[in-house]
């Protein structure tokens, strides 16, 4: 009789657990397609990025930039000039918008620009800064 209720309490608590791992599951379920719609939608509106010419690398845009000193909005102070020294600070921002961190090692600021690459060269446009 005692091996009969053990029998019965062991099946009882597996119907419990199975019941419990059911539920789990089904939430685990739901949380996977939550964050499989999320990451979609993020992917859906990150911009594209540059897609250069034949040719051209990154690293010779940023190279050109940098020798642009017009292009940067602000006069160096304490007898510092304005560059763009850390290439690391360059971010291209879909097909034609580049933001680039500038400073002269006193202030600083973000310059914000468009970009057209040409058979000729680039072409750059400050759109806005921010001096910070």
């Amino acid at each position: 009789m005692n091996s009969k209720k053990l029998l019965t309490c062991l099946l009882m608590v597996m119907v419990v657990l199975t019941v419990y791992l059911g539920v789990e599951l089904c939430q685990t379920k739901q949380d996977l397609v939550t964050l499989e719609n999320s990451y979609n939608t993020m992917i859906a509106t990150v911009p594209p990025a540059p897609s250069w010419p034949e040719g051209i690398i990154k690293e010779t845009v940023i190279d050109e930039l940098a020798k642009r000193k017009d292009l940067f909005p602000w006069q160096g102070v304490l007898g510092g000039t304005f560059g763009l020294y850390d290439k690391s600070q360059v971010w291209f921002v879909g097909p034609k918008w580049c933001l680039a961190y500038v400073e002269d090692g006193h202030i600083g600021g973000y310059i914000l620009l468009r970009y057209h690459i040409t058979p000729k060269g680039i072409k750059w446009q400050l759109l806005d800064s921010e001096e910070i």
